[in-house]
């Protein structure tokens, strides 16, 4: 399951920085909103094992992938290179993200 929550949350930043590269117009809400979904799904994780983002919060997600498909058409392909490695770097930052899997959950 770690794969695709890692998934989610590259999507989210990339798509972000795409968009902060001036290529996309989702309110920064919604990023801002799903990064605290997947922050949430993750302590769900650590705590009581269980990997889902609540239904409730699909909907953020599914702005973001509209957004990330319509970068996907008319971004050049370097801003999307840069911005994943952006947030690669965000996200080796950011330790709550760094989800390691071969530590045992609790």
């Amino acid at each position: 399951m770690t794969i695709y929550i890692n998934g989610l949350i590259e999507m989210v930043y990339v798509t972000y920085f795409v968009q902060d590269a001036g290529y996309g117009e989702t309110d920064v809400i919604i990023f801002g909103r799903a990064e605290a979904a997947l922050e949430r799904c993750l302590q769900r994780a650590e705590t009581e094992r269980i990997w889902t983002v609540d239904a409730a919060e699909l909907p953020l997600f599914q702005a973001v992938l509209q957004e990330a498909d319509r970068q996907l058409a008319g971004a050049p392909r370097y801003v999307h290179l840069e911005a994943r490695e952006k947030a690669r770097a965000l996200c080796r930052e950011r330790a709550q993200f760094a989800v390691d899997v071969r530590r045992p959950l609790k």
